[in-house]
């Protein structure tokens, strides 16, 4: 048996892809199974060579559309689709003993693996596992009945991911089901998928690990509150700079560390965090993108890491941001009925949720946590204890091997 892990988001140390990429293939490794890595064909050469990754896909999984204003995004779908098609076609010697693991699937990428698995003869079909990483594309609107979902379907025009991923699902015979799985690692992410693609969604346990010891952050002073990871529109990064401004002005015994690690993606935010630093020494930047060494470092300097996320945006997808504070014992303050309150919720509440999508209800839910901080980085710490026992790397591994060896 062979796993072949296929990423074209993997190009560099930017956001979850090296990082997941190189738990999974030390956990795989450790188990014996002989694992190939293929990413985007501009992969940094330290990415080639420590995770043996072969440079292979011509289409970036986030590239979504180009400059034309009337099909933009079908240009993108149909281009990525293809070339993807051709270029998984180019992997030899694939046989129905592997598993082929294409992490954090956007349409684009769903439609090139149903394509290239319909195209294999019955007989010598892997099992095809396709891990979505964000979400469908679709709003969730509030419901009466507890339990229930409703989703509203978003304007094509803006956002046309749900019609291409039902597209995409469509071509999938119900015989292809026993063979070729779909997964996300969150629950309620996982039914809304399964609406939107008409096709069964199942669930991996997180992969998401405890570095190293977990001691309680109990007692720390000056505390380090933390902004950390790629920072985006979605995650709130606008509102960061008033968070800041808001928070140390109120809080006299914190430092804050806001790491960021593509700044030049929003660079108005980014200046204005530039500016306060000049004068403001509690305020500490770190600009760099972040490889291994450096992410365990960065959360080894957190003592509350805060999320402040679009709450619509996480309603249906997880952090990589959120799931590394719950493994690694430190307290978080996150959006309220989200994927991340849910995650506290399992795991003892190590951590407080805001109300509105504001500055000024962030930095009240961080004030808050910083107020009862001893008996939230208790529950952290126990919540760490917890977390291997359905969670971490080596669950998911043995979760997604089952896929081969149950059939």
């Amino acid at each position: 048996m062979r796993v072949i892990y296929v990423d074209p988001g993997l190009r560099d140390n930017l956001g979850h892809h090296a990082n997941s990429c190189r738990a999974i293939r030390r956990e795989l490794e450790r188990r014996g199974v002989a694992v190939a890595v293929f990413g985007l064909d501009s992969v940094i050469p330290e990415l080639q060579d420590a995770l043996r990754a072969v440079p292979l896909f011509r289409a970036f999984t986030y590239w979504q559309r180009d400059n034309d204003p009337y099909c933009g995004w079908l240009n993108v779908f149909d281009r990525s689709a293809r070339i993807t098609a051709e270029d998984m076609g180019r992997i030899q010697g694939m046989d129905a003993n592997d598993l082929v693991y294409l992490n954090s699937a956007q349409p684009a990428q769903l439609m090139a693996f149903v394509n290239w698995f319909i195209s294999i003869p019955a007989e010598r079909r892997p099992h095809f596992v396709v891990e979505f990483g964000t979400d469908p594309g679709v709003d969730i609107l509030p419901a009466a009945k507890p339990n229930e979902i409703l989703i509203n379907v978003r304007d094509y025009r803006q956002d046309p991911r749900a019609m291409f991923y039902r597209f995409a699902a469509s071509h999938l015979a119900a015989s292809d089901l026993a063979r070729f799985h779909m997964v996300t690692f969150d629950g309620i992410s996982s039914q809304i998928y399964s609406h939107v693609l008409g096709k069964p969604v199942g669930v991996l346990p997180l992969p998401q690990f405890t570095r190293g010891t977990v001691i309680s952050r109990a007692g720390h002073r000056p505390l380090t509150v933390s902004v950390l990871g790629h920072q985006r529109a979605d995650k709130g990064f606008h509102l960061v700079p008033l968070i800041a401004r808001l928070l140390l002005a109120q809080e006299p015994d914190i430092r804050l560390l806001v790491h960021n690690g593509a700044p030049n993606e929003m660079p108005q935010p980014q200046q204005e965090l530039r500016t306060q630093a000049d004068v403001q020494t509690r305020l500490i930047l770190n600009e760099q993108t972040a490889g291994a060494e450096m992410w365990d470092s960065l959360l080894s300097a957190s003592d509350l890491i805060l999320c402040p996320y679009d709450p619509a945006r996480f309603l249906a997808s997880y952090s990589a941001v959120a799931t590394e504070a719950v493994a690694n014992g430190i307290p978080l303050v996150v959006p309220a009925r989200t994927s991340l309150a849910v995650l506290l919720q399992r795991f003892g509440n190590p951590g407080t949720c805001f109300e509105s999508w504001t500055a000024e209800s962030i930095v009240a839910a961080t004030r808050e946590a910083l107020a009862d901080f001893n008996a939230l980085a208790e529950r952290a710490a126990g919540a760490a204890a917890q977390w291997n026992a359905t969670m971490g790397v080596g669950n998911m591994v043995a979760s997604l091997l089952a896929f081969q060896e149950n059939y």
